[in-house]
């Protein structure tokens, strides 16, 4: 089916064009893929979220959109003003939200987008900005959640004295309003299709495959990409206190990303704070760890490391959301010392590496690829 004369509104609260994170790499991608089945796509953002992270709406890929929309969370600060009163007045009254950038003055600017332009869809990522939608009027517009993980488990994780009952009933309220409810992982998916049956559609992380470069010289043993995120901040501590000290003295090691800034200096390590191209970086690795003690949901990072091939060293946290937790690319341990001597194996032992290797790229060839996920979409939409 081709979409080029629907439109698509496209909510992500910051700019799915930095690719500083794993969750803002799928979105680009997601936006991609949606853009080569034709469709017109406007998109929209929170300026506090551009600001905080130094983005701006003109670093954006015009060939994949059409118009973005930047919207303030309050009005100016002019006190004198109807306008900053009512939404002073509006804010004292209205019922506490747990998304503090949520407002309603950005509900209304939301809203006013909608008058402009009719829209086939509406494509919100992520539950907890659903109110973006509620008792608006859509004016016909299929309505489409990227769910990215499952919400209170995450927040869970943060604040262990979250109300779980009242927050996942909450969750699954919000997503109920949707036509169509996307996760990435198979985890997330079984739960959320038992609550809400057929509308919940699985929609796997993909990469392009880049296989090619593993004849490429190896300059490192070991690779990790991340941001800084607490649960990456955690990980990284970990393994750099428990594992790496039980590791061959002569080890190299390559941490690319915003997580560079919480890893101490080290003589094996080389830290990369940004790198435009992860290729160089991949196809001179032989490994990529993965030492997640927390979090939930796909981790992006581990399906990148295979779409180049790599085998990957993680705890049993890596696998989460994967259909097969065994024969995928991936070896496991939550103990430092099983996750010490499963690097050294790999690195000592040539037809294990390549095992592992083969199984990666068959696992990514039959899960993770981009022709697939494109079918997946237009599945998604087509209803």
């Amino acid at each position: 089916m081709n979409f080029s004369n629907k439109n698509l509104l496209f909510f992500f609260p910051e700019s799915p064009f930095s690719k500083r994170a794993g969750n803002v790499l799928r979105t680009y991608t997601n936006l991609k893929q949606l853009k080569s089945l034709g469709l017109n796509i406007d998109l929209v953002g929170v300026e506090d979220y551009y600001n905080s992270f130094g983005d701006s709406p003109q670093d954006i890929d015009s060939a994949i959109i059409n118009d973005v929309f930047v919207l303030k969370t309050k009005p100016p600060k002019k006190k004198l003003t109807l306008e900053y009163w009512k939404y002073k007045i509006q804010k004292k009254f209205n019922k506490e939200n747990s998304n503090q950038y949520l407002t309603q003055y950005l509900k209304d600017n939301f809203t006013a987008l909608l008058a402009q332009k009719k829209y086939d869809y509406i494509f919100i990522n992520y539950e907890f900005w659903t109110d973006l939608i509620r008792d608006q009027d859509l004016k016909g517009a299929k309505t489409i959640v990227d769910t990215h993980d499952w919400i209170t488990l995450n927040e869970f994780y943060n604040n262990k004295n979250l109300d779980l009952g009242k927050r996942f009933g909450e969750e699954i309220n919000n997503l109920s309003l949707y036509d169509k409810v996307v996760t990435i992982s198979q985890d997330e998916y079984f739960i959320f299709k038992s609550f809400l049956g057929d509308k919940v559609i699985n929609i796997p992380p993909s990469f392009p495959e880049n296989f090619e470069g593993s004849n490429i010289e190896k300059k490192y043993d070991l690779i990790f990409v991340g941001s800084d995120n607490p649960f990456n901040i955690l990980s990284i501590n970990w393994f750099v206190e428990k594992v790496l000290p039980l590791l061959p003295k002569e080890i190299k090691i390559c941490i690319i990303g915003r997580i560079c800034k919480h890893v101490p200096d080290h003589e094996n390590i080389e830290k990369v704070f940004f790198a435009d191209n992860l290729n160089i970086y991949y196809h001179a690795s032989k490994i990529a760890i993965c030492p997640m003690l927390k979090g939930t949901g796909i981790k992006i990072k581990v399906v990148e490391a295979m779409s180049y091939g790599l085998p990957v060293v993680g705890t049993k946290k890596a696998v989460d959301g994967f259909s097969d937790k065994k024969n995928n690319g991936c070896l496991v341990s939550d103990d430092e010392k099983e996750f010490a001597d499963i690097i050294k194996s790999l690195l000592n032992n040539s037809s294990d590496y390549e095992k592992q290797k083969d199984e990666a790229i068959l696992f990514f060839k039959n899960n993770f690829s981009e022709k697939k996920s494109v079918e997946l979409w237009e599945k998604t939409l087509n209803f």
